[in-house]
């Protein structure tokens, strides 16, 4: 069954106009804000999925940390303002005037909300800003490595630096519908002809004219998504090292969501950049049909496809924890009668193995579509 709410086109200053889908206001008031032990983690869309079910387990019986009832919490805070990874607008919000909402979260009990973060980049701005005395964020889930700049930043501030601990890899790659008019085939030169608008039409791609006339639709997430960067640093090499000039024809649209093809106007000439590892999640059955209440609808299908041809695009993206190197150093055990702190059971021990590491916690962030691939990578930078 595929996805039924329909698009919205928000207009971007500077760029085309944004495919997204709906998601009504919700009082988030009953929300659970975490307490002075909880641990608290917030970062970008690609690698959330991963950190939930770390918490909270997954739907293939994988019982995550939190399932052991201890008295301290592992809390993580999507990018996205639902479960099914969509982004939010207002009561009153049309296709012709959407009206986005900054979803907000409670990040600790006690304290008023913010607005949600919502990708990699903000998350790690957000925790070099989060210099009060009792922390607020203890770490961030992110698809890009803190910049150099910002591991001096962090040791200025007393911290000794950004922790850095990879935990899974992902690759992008160039999703189309279903029943699509693209050649199975798309190479990184030939998106960077088709994003710069040099290339409009199936038919002009090089060993195509065979193909289809209809005019491509090229899409993009934002440009604060990993998403969005891992294509662009493509296609700037395939320039020559030089960044592209996109194209008037390029929209925008809500990363990681199949609606952005799917909801097209010709879904068949649509492609956009897309995560491996939500399509993984989206093809276990993970997602459901959001308009049927309690106990839930029927299976979502994504109703996309990778293209995937020899020399089609597919570029690496790697998925990371990162924290204050001076957690790693507490004497503040995570959990009553323990010894160890919440960076060591969690992400980064040299006497035991963090949760992260083991068999357990590999198998959550598999059954998240992410590839488990765990390596502590101490103050990396990129």
């Amino acid at each position: 069954m595929k996805r039924q709410k329909k698009m919205l086109a928000l207009g971007l200053s500077g760029l085309a106009a944004a495919t997204l889908s709906v998601v009504g206001v919700v009082p988030a008031g009953a929300d659970y804000a975490p307490q002075a032990g909880d641990v608290v983690g917030l970062g970008g869309d690609t690698p959330q999925y991963a950190l939930t079910f770390i918490a909270n387990g997954d739907t293939l019986g994988d019982a995550g940390i939190n399932s052991a009832g201890a008295y301290n919490r592992l809390v993580t805070f999507n990018a996205t303002a639902d479960a099914n990874g969509r982004s939010a607008y207002a009561n009153g919000s049309t296709e012709a005037h959407p009206l986005p909402l900054n979803p907000t979260d409670v990040l600790r009990a006690g304290t008023y909300p913010v607005q949600r973060n919502q990708s990699s980049g903000t998350a790690i701005k957000a925790i070099l800003a989060d210099t009060g005395a009792t922390p607020e964020i203890n770490f961030v889930f992110s698809a890009s490595l803190p910049t150099s700049a910002q591991q001096t930043q962090a040791q200025t501030q007393g911290w000794g630096g950004l922790h850095v601990v990879r935990i899974g890899t992902d690759s992008v790659q160039i999703a189309t519908a279903d029943t699509t008019n693209a050649p199975n085939n798309l190479t990184i030169n030939e998106l960077l002809t088709i994003y710069e608008g040099n290339v409009t039409k199936w038919n002009q791609l090089p060993g195509n004219s065979g193909g289809s006339g209809d005019t491509i639709i090229p899409e993009i997430p934002p440009a604060s998504s990993s998403i969005n960067k891992t294509l662009i640093a493509s296609l700037t090499t395939a320039n020559g090292g030089t960044a592209p000039t996109l194209g008037g024809n390029v929209i925008t649209v809500e990363q990681n969501d199949p609606n952005a093809v799917t909801g097209a106007s010709s879904p068949a000439d649509a492609i956009v950049p897309f995560s491996a590892a939500r399509l993984n999640l989206y093809n276990s059955g993970y997602f459901h049909n959001p308009n049927t209440v309690f106990p839930g609808g029927t299976v979502l299908d994504a109703g996309i496809k990778f293209n995937t041809g020899a020399s089609a695009y597919d570029s690496p993206v790697t998925d990371y924890v990162i924290f204050r190197q001076s957690d790693l150093a507490s004497t503040t055990p995570f959990q009553p009668g323990s010894s160890i702190n919440w960076a060591q059971r969690l992400f980064s021990s040299t006497t035991s193995t963090p949760y992260v590491a083991s068999g357990a916690g590999q198998a959550l962030i598999n059954a998240s579509g992410v590839t488990a691939n765990y390596a502590d990578l101490g103050l990396a930078h990129s």
